[in-house]
């Protein structure tokens, strides 16, 4: 059977990984392959210039929150990349990756919040709160979907199967068989809530061929299925299924929050002079990040409708 053509891999990455980021990261992690520095570092290094990035939002210093953000996202690329190279891809380092992604967001949205209320108290402090956990939570969904399905749709473009679920699988194995650390129990519980919140239909395929002793056929059988749609009759579906995927990428949200604040920053306060920079930001984030989930999840179902029923 003739394989995707691997361009289609490219895809995945959202637009600025693609156009700039990723090929930065490349060389940083070439560069340091013979080090004894490890993914996992990388990871703690992003999430503590994420951190940095939401202090500097508090004090009100955008430009170099934005500069911060930036040098945090790229090495969010480097850390994938430099797993591969040193044949180090875990599902314990995506945990990490994501639980990074996670605190270098909240504290963002702690941080802009916090700046809201101290710079317009005359704005209700439950209402900002509200809509900040609104807003953390649509991006978290975000970020997951889009590692989950970059996984998924990724492995089935250059191998031919689904990662994803075999991975899942091994770690219930290791969770239900009394083994695991804390970590990895974690990182199979977000894989199972994310399979279920992209598809209940394939949630209770996967769950109840869980313990069969051919479901490695039969996962086979579904990969070799989307893979053939993918490549015959829903090549277009595919297409922008693998397009609208990549926009769902947390790192876009970042991207939109940080032109924002470019913009406030070169136009301060000028035009909107009663709405905080912040809250632009937050706003905008905010309906990006449920736009792109929306559609991302519908090209998804509408490229494997069918393809998990039984």
């Amino acid at each position: 059977m003739d394989r995707l053509p691997s361009k289609s891999l490219s895809r995945l990455l959202d637009p600025l990984n693609r156009l700039y980021r990723h090929r930065i990261a490349k060389r940083i992690a070439h560069l340091i392959k013979g080090t004894p520095i490890t993914p996992n570092q990388i990871t703690f290094a992003h999430t503590c210039v994420g951190v940095g990035a939401a202090s500097m939002v508090f004090f009100k210093h955008y430009l170099l929150a934005v500069l911060l953000l930036e040098i945090r996202t790229v090495l969010d690329c480097t850390d994938g990349i430099l797993a591969r190279l040193k044949n180090s891809s875990t599902p314990l380092g995506r945990t990490l990756d994501t639980i990074g992604d996670g605190i270098t967001f909240n504290a963002l949205m702690i941080a802009g919040a916090l700046r809201m209320i101290l710079d317009f108290p005359s704005y209700r402090p439950s209402l900002i709160l509200i809509a900040v956990f609104l807003f953390a939570m649509t991006a978290a969904h975000c970020g997951s979907v889009y590692q989950l399905m970059k996984r998924k749709l990724g492995s089935i473009i250059l191998e031919q199967i689904d990662t994803v679920e075999r991975e899942w699988r091994e770690q219930a194995a290791r969770v239900y068989g009394g083994g695991g650390s804390g970590l990895s129990r974690f990182g199979y519980w977000l894989d199972t809530f994310t399979i279920r919140f992209v598809s209940e239909e394939w949630y209770e395929k996967i769950k109840k061929r869980r313990k069969s002793e051919d479901w490695e056929a039969k996962a086979l059988s579904d990969a070799t299925t989307m893979n053939e749609l993918a490549r015959r009759t829903r090549k277009a579906e595919f297409e922008k299924a693998v397009r609208y995927t990549a926009y769902v990428s947390d790192d876009n949200i970042f991207a939109v929050m940080s032109l924002c604040l470019l913009v406030s920053e070169a136009f301060p306060m000028a035009i909107l002079p009663y709405v905080h920079p912040v809250l632009i930001a937050f706003s905008a984030g905010f309906v990006y990040a449920i736009i792109a989930l929306i559609l991302g999840l519908h090209y998804l179902h509408v490229f494997y409708h069918g393809v998990y029923r039984d």
